[in-house]
């Protein structure tokens, strides 16, 4: 039983260790052309997004905004990584309820597996501007679209003279 307390207090020691060090774990990420560089934190948000000086003069803002968007991306789940790699070695050889306790059942289903966090396919570029992708005001790029039918007018039928015309503050009558 002492075995059990002792290993009880380490692993809760290591826990608390990898928590404080998954509290601060960041990811700093940069892209290919070195024009943005991005920090990520424990949370998986942006901390810092750092331009190079020509930045601007170099890209557009749809490519910027891309660049921008696929580091965070890359950032978080590194982030992600990084604490799953961090909470491992604590969660894999814990004994289940069932070793410890004779009759009790078993939690091994209880305890989630750590998933493994692997870059997903970046989605396709976006064009650079509405002009670029065709303006939804001229319509440009989707092929034309057939004039709506104008709609048929409604006559009203012949009223007889004798009919008196109906009475309704619309029109006046008494």
């Amino acid at each position: 039983m002492d075995t059990l307390l002792e290993n009880f207090e380490r692993q809760t020691a290591q826990l608390r260790d990898a928590q404080a060090a998954a509290a601060e774990t960041t990811a700093q990420v940069s892209s290919p052309d070195g024009l943005v560089r991005a920090t990520i934190d424990a949370g998986g948000s942006l901390a810092k997004l750092e331009f190079a000086p020509t930045t601007f003069e170099r890209t557009t803002p749809a490519q910027l905004a891309n660049t921008v968007q696929t580091l965070v991306r890359q950032g978080s789940l590194q982030v992600k990584q990084k604490i799953a790699d961090l909470m491992a070695p604590i969660t894999e050889g814990l004994p289940d309820l069932a070793d410890l306790v004779e009759g009790a059942p078993s939690l091994a289903g209880l305890v989630p597996q750590i998933p493994e966090f692997v870059e997903e396919e970046a989605p396709a570029p976006r064009p650079e501007s509405f002009e670029d992708g065709g303006s939804i005001l001229r319509n440009e790029q989707a092929p034309p679209m057939p004039a709506p039918k104008p709609a048929p007018k409604r006559v009203r039928p012949p009223r007889d003279d004798d009919e008196e015309p109906p009475s309704s503050w619309m029109t006046r009558g008494d």
